[in-house]
């Protein structure tokens, strides 16, 4: 008796054939994409080579691109796209000067042009991979000489004062005729040298600093109304240097959580102008039914959060604000932080409210004072450390509210309170601090203060 295949196994033999099947696929796929990648490289190299030597051909003062740091701006492309065996290609070309150390650097050399740089670099449109990048010194037959033109020297760093290497750099001055429109990037020292501009004593150099993730710098036009602007756009003088240094880093994202639904303005403490005093951030936003909203792509500033729409007033927030050089109260967004903000609100402007306060633990058995700094704190304000607790009555667990009441209270009215708080036999771990005003409108710190062993 012969038997057959029963339905199951038939769709067991057709499950293991796909996975047999798709592994020859995936194989197949990745060998054909490894011998296109390697004939894209092999065009690619053929590309390079054949741009860099039309540049070897071309007579020195025409090496420049269209949009790169030397003047008089050329015609050389600063990016194309080539279509060669039937793929398709991002040449980039970039050619600097260079100030070789045989004479001296910049300051000593005040002509710190003695020869030319191209790079090429190509890439696959397909892919996004760069798969070829030659470069070559290119020297001019005459030496340099003393011109009528300036020099431009800009420097990038970070927080950490660290050099950002590749920074893009532009410089433009649309008063001049030609004007001028240079595109370049920061080496290894984050700074980048950009000769033979012409003169211009007007403030008309604007200057930019940026880079992918990071945040941006610049300088600002003076204006009548702010004519000591202090990152003012710059002059360029014959035969002087005029140096730039920005400072700029990777971007952060912010997230808040408000204790309401609100709408709010987020105000950094940058400023590009005084007169009126004008931010460099300052963007109003709303939150979602729940009260929370997350920002990406912030620069690392001190922010604060103001103008809050009718009813809410913002007590407090954690973490805690702190003052800046101006007394106002900030949180402090870091670069490349993910920071998340837990925004108080009441109803009514006589609620007290927290800004900072010290010290932030106590070791239970001491006796800590502790000093808040806030707003609208009135005279006979009460202050108190309060936890939630679990305990059983019967086999039941049920919660229970422990308080330590602070004594010795020392009150400034509206900016601050002092009071002793005695630790002995006191639960472990975190507790809410209260103040409350003799209206009863309090503040509430959630988890605020810790006892420790």
């Amino acid at each position: 008796m012969k038997k057959g295949f029963t339905l199951i196994e038939g769709i067991i033999v057709v499950f293991v054939l796909s996975l047999v099947a798709l592994a020859i696929m995936t194989a197949y796929i990745g060998v054909y994409k490894s011998i296109d990648l390697a004939k894209a490289k092999i065009t690619a190299v053929s590309i390079a080579n054949e741009k860099m030597e039309i540049l070897r051909n071309m007579p020195y003062d025409s090496l420049a691109t269209v949009h790169g740091p030397i003047l008089p701006q050329g015609s050389i492309l600063d990016d194309e796209t080539v279509t060669s065996s039937g793929k398709t290609f991002n040449v980039h070309t970039d050619i600097k000067y260079v100030d070789d150390p045989f004479d001296g650097l910049l300051p000593i050399d005040i002509y710190p042009y003695d020869y030319k740089k191209a790079e090429i670099t190509v890439t696959s449109t397909k892919y996004n991979t760069r798969l070829a990048q030659l470069s070559t010194n290119i020297a001019a037959k005459a030496a340099e000489t003393p011109s009528n033109t300036g020099i431009i020297k800009i420097c990038v760093i970070d927080v950490a004062n660290l050099p950002v290497v590749g920074a893009t750099i532009t410089i433009t001055n649309t008063t001049l005729t030609p004007t001028v429109n240079v595109t370049t990037t920061t080496g290894s020292d984050g700074c980048v040298m950009v000769p033979k501009l012409p003169p211009d004593n007007n403030n008309n150099y604007h200057l930019t600093a940026t880079k992918d993730g990071y945040s941006t710098d610049m300088t600002y036009p003076r204006t009548a109304q702010n004519p000591n602007e202090p990152l003012a756009d710059v002059d360029v003088y014959a035969q002087q240097v005029t140096s730039q240094t920005f400072v700029i880093d990777r971007l952060a994202n912010l997230t808040l959580h408000f204790s309401n639904p609100v709408t709010f303005t987020l105000q950094g403490s940058k400023k590009m102008y005084f007169n009126p005093v004008t931010y460099k951030y300052s963007q109003t936003f709303t939150t979602d039914s729940g009260g929370n909203i997350t920002l990406n792509n912030l620069e690392f500033d001190n922010y604060r959060i103001i103008n809050t729409s009718s009813p809410y007033f913002v007590v407090t927030t954690s973490p805690l604000r702190s003052v800046n050089v101006e007394g106002l109260w900030y949180f402090y967004l870091a670069p490349a932080a993910n920071l998340t903000v837990q925004v108080n609100l009441a109803s009514t402007g006589s609620n007290p409210s927290i800004y900072n306060y010290l010290p932030l633990s106590g070791q239970v058995g001491s006796t800590v004072n502790i000093a808040v700094n806030g707003g609208n704190i009135q005279n006979n304000a009460s202050i108190k450390l309060h936890k939630t607790i679990m305990t059983y009555v019967g086999s039941t667990q049920v919660p229970q509210d422990i308080e330590i009441v602070g004594t010795n209270i020392t009150v400034t009215p509206q900016n601050q309170i002092i009071a002793d708080f005695n630790l002995t036999g006191a639960e472990l771990g975190s507790w809410d601090l209260i103040i409350t005003n003799p209206n009863t409108e309090s503040v509430i710190q959630t988890n605020g203060f810790e006892v420790t062993n």
